[in-house]
């Protein structure tokens, strides 16, 4: 499956994307790697946890994600106390990553649903 962008081409030899009376076919996995790599870069965790939906129509995409969320460990109660509160946290991940694909897609991304499906803890790190 690709997706189409009306009105633009390859340039010849650079690979580069010019306005003409083509268009270039951007297969649909591509937006979906582009994409899970954006979502797993605002949220915080590994791409491999990540799984993301696109579904295009003519005039916008939406882009449904399923992640787990870092929180932090309860025996570190400062950062207990510094957290931002999970469902604020994620509005705010929900925002950034529909101006981010946006850009990167060239098309308006309507709307990006974010689905947490648990929570990762970060690794505590050796002093040494």
């Amino acid at each position: 499956m690709t997706t189409a962008l009306p009105g633009v081409a390859a340039a010849p030899g650079g690979g580069v994307a010019v306005r003409t009376g083509g268009r270039v076919d951007v297969a649909d996995r591509v937006y979906r790697k582009a994409a899970e790599q954006a979502a797993a870069e605002a949220i915080g965790v590994a791409r491999a946890e990540v799984s993301v939906d696109i579904a295009a129509s003519i005039g916008s995409v939406v882009v449904r994600i399923r992640s787990p969320f870092p929180v932090p460990r309860l025996d570190d109660t400062e950062a207990v106390r510094a957290a931002i509160p999970v469902v604020e946290a994620a509005h705010g991940i929900q925002q950034d990553l529909r101006t981010r694909l946006t850009r990167l897609f060239g098309r308006e991304v309507s709307r990006v649903d974010l689905t947490i499906v648990g929570a990762t803890i970060p690794k505590r790190r050796r002093v040494r």
